[in-house]
């Protein structure tokens, strides 16, 4: 499998190529491209939350615990939240991130398990849709399209080293096949992954303005009722016979 330094130097050159290319091809603003670049650099790093201690787990942990924050404080905001309110909000989400999560990644989690997989990088790119705050959807959709990519570049990765070529014939590790999967062969982990899935798929649909939001009524229609009448000749009573007038 891929190292650390290999997956944070292609996430970051595909961070730079994606930023580069959603402000000069797409329109986005400076701020709005960097963002992007760096969410996708630091999703290219996001699958390694699942491993056992060392250099990635720590960094992971910072960084995503201090990204938290910001992500919280955009959304209280949004709903009216200030001042004190806001900053104890975003320093519990920090102590949870920091410490909570790691400590349930530990625990639930197992290297190369569902963290490695197509469902992880949909719910990631998802979960990131539905966080960002931005009163226009192709933002949002901007954010969440890098995290898929880096995500994404981090599999890919994995996948590439893990076909070895002796110079006569190719090889294939262990751990082929284990990056890019739908399904693990653990059952529970499964059927968890898949569950939210679901439910973050639901969401974003629902976020999205594609499928109404539960609770809801559709709007009514606006329609008009014409009538091909309206456009008729009017109506002349004719004549009867005998109908002269008396003089």
């Amino acid at each position: 499998m891929a190292g650390y330094r290999e997956h944070i130097s292609v996430s970051g050159l595909l961070g730079v190529a994606y930023g580069c290319a959603a402000m000069f091809l797409f329109g986005f603003s400076l701020v709005q491209s960097s963002i992007a670049a760096v969410l996708t650099w630091m999703a290219g790093m996001l699958p390694d939350l699942d491993a056992e201690g060392g250099r990635p787990v720590r960094e992971l942990s910072s960084l995503t615990a201090a990204l938290m924050p910001l992500l919280v404080l955009q959304n209280v905001h949004a709903i009216g939240v200030t001042g004190d309110r806001a900053m104890l909000f975003a320093l519990a989400s920090y102590a949870v991130v920091k410490y909570g999560g790691a400590f349930l990644l530990a625990k639930l989690t197992i290297h190369r398990g569902m963290f490695h997989s197509i469902p992880a990088l949909l719910i990631s790119a998802e979960v990131t849709f539905l966080a960002y705050h931005s009163h226009e959807q192709r933002v949002r959709i901007l954010m969440a399209i890098g995290v898929g990519l880096g995500f994404l570049s981090h599999l890919v990765l994995d996948e590439m080293y893990s076909v070895q070529w002796d110079g006569t014939r190719i090889r294939l590790k262990n751990s082929s096949g284990t990056a890019l999967k739908f399904f693990g062969t653990e059952a529970v982990p499964n059927g968890i992954t898949m569950a939210l899935l679901m439910f973050c798929t639901y969401m974003s649909l629902v976020q999205g303005g594609i499928l109404r939001e539960p609770g809801t009524e559709p709007a009514p229609e606006q329609f008009t009722i014409t009538s091909d009448l309206d456009d008729a000749p009017p109506f002349m009573i004719a004549e009867q016979p005998g109908d002269t007038e008396l003089k």
